[in-house]
């Protein structure tokens, strides 16, 4: 008796695959995001231009540039987190559906955004190292 023939390719593991590397380097930039936050939360309570007055005018440039740094670093990961939501929802649909297998392919623009997040989280963190985090 010979196997039942499947129309369209089997793509085997490999949504899988991708979809775990999507994830992991959410967790990675999750792992920088908490770094940073850290670091401007130190600065914060330990700065020596205002004591005492967390929130208040008159910062240092660092703990001013280090919560650029935390926000900065805040964005990416959401628009990180948003693409790797769609990019697993698109992986997994194309797997129950081989008929859609041409589609799985990501889109430039998902490839280009997600490229220039991990470049603004890699110079955050590079800044937030220079400011003495």
């Amino acid at each position: 008796m010979e196997p039942p023939q499947r129309d369209g390719r089997d793509p085997g593991l490999q949504p899988e695959r991708t979809a775990l590397s999507w994830r992991r380097t959410i967790l990675s930039a999750i792992a920088a995001d908490i770094f940073i936050w850290r670091g401007w939360l130190h600065a914060l309570t330990h700065d020596n231009s205002r004591p005492g007055a967390l929130f208040a005018s008159g910062h240092s440039v660092h703990v001013i540039g280090l919560g650029v740094c935390a926000m900065v670093a805040c964005l990416t990961t959401l628009v990180l987190v948003g693409l790797a939501v769609c990019r697993i929802k698109v992986l997994h649909a194309g797997v129950e559906d081989l008929d859609h297998a041409a589609g799985i392919a990501a889109p430039a623009l998902t490839v280009r955004t997600a490229s220039a997040a991990i470049v603004a989280l890699a110079v955050a963190a590079v800044c937030a190292i220079a400011l003495g985090m």
